[in-house]
């Protein structure tokens, strides 16, 4: 059988569970998940055992021992829990990586939008289970990532940067946005946002600093035309964009977020609040805001799932 480890889930999983909680060996209930209890259980078997060196994942000896069913290739979800989060810029990157990871395991993401990252790339790889999927090298220096659980496939990653920053009110360079884009499980394209701030758009026109404006419209477009290519690319590929856009649902206008949904053909899903999601190909349910966090946005979660027809 394949290794089981932090991030599995399924039925091996389920009857690993059962085994070491039988044994005594797992605390709390059965949900075919393998998380830090599951590990611990596991690792508390092999030392009960004997095993030299006792390591937190099932190889096929312990799945010989314990008789467990072969989990086969790894299962493509075709449904996920998502979530997008803004850290917040300036707190300790331990603090937020500690706050991401309760956010992720104790809700069982599949992944996490994440805005604000720059400072906290270190400490957000660290995350057990999960891997960050972001770009130092970006014109922000990574200000937005993916976070997605190890045991699903992300592939194509990619940097869709503005073109333009602008002057913060400090006076200050601020540096183009970019968006983190991603193919998670093979069917969705999953993009991180954070939209320059300080825009609105009343009577579907631009209010703001100049520069910030053409910086703003810039990001946007760029993500259009990403969306654009992927739909004549790859029909059947899911589109999921969001995270802070630093503007409501509502209002609209060229280089809105609003603008960008209706014209890659997108559905909204607002929140209430600057932080939410627009989706192309896919059913989006359950969306809700949560806590905080530590940070001044929420976070928001949902469930993205495949359409039938798509993987019939």
């Amino acid at each position: 059988m394949s290794i089981l480890k932090l991030g599995s889930k399924g039925p091996a999983v389920q009857v690993l569970e059962k085994k070491l909680k039988a044994q005594g060996h797992l605390k709390g209930p059965v949900d075919a998940t393998f998380d830090a209890r599951t590990a611990d259980a596991v690792v508390a078997y092999k030392t009960k055992n004997g095993w030299e060196d006792p390591k937190p994942k099932v190889g096929a000896k312990m799945a010989a021992a314990l008789n467990l069913p072969s989990s086969g290739k790894s299962q493509t979800p075709t449904t996920m829990k998502g979530a997008s989060y803004n850290c917040r810029i300036g707190r300790p990157p331990a603090i937020v990586a500690r706050t991401v990871s309760q956010f992720a395991h104790r809700r069982k993401l599949d992944f996490i939008q994440l805005q604000e990252i720059s400072g906290y790339h270190d400490a957000l790889k660290k995350i057990p289970g999960y891997k960050l999927i972001s770009f130092r090298g970006s014109k922000d220096h990574g200000e937005t990532g993916v976070l997605v659980r190890k045991d699903i496939d992300a592939k194509f990653a990619q940097s869709i940067e503005a073109d333009t920053g602008w002057t913060n009110d400090r006076g200050g360079v601020a540096q183009p946005r970019a968006a983190t884009s991603v193919r998670v499980a093979g069917w969705l394209r999953v993009a991180s946002v954070h939209a320059p701030p300080g825009i609105d758009w009343v009577n579907g026109r631009p209010v703001g600093g100049e520069a910030r404006i053409k910086s703003y419209q810039s990001l946007t477009k760029k993500l259009l035309a990403s969306a654009q290519r992927q739909a004549e690319r790859n029909p059947e590929l899911g589109m999921l964009i969001g995270g802070d856009w630093n503007e409501g649902a509502v209002t609209g206008g060229p280089g809105s977020p609003a603008w960008l949904a209706a014209k890659g053909g997108m559905k909204k899903h607002p929140t209430g609040g600057i932080d939410w999601e627009m989706s192309r190909g896919v059913k989006l349910t359950d969306l809700k805001r949560g806590p905080k966090g530590g940070s001044d946005h929420p976070l928001i979660t949902f469930t993205v799932s495949r359409p039938r027809s798509s993987h019939s």
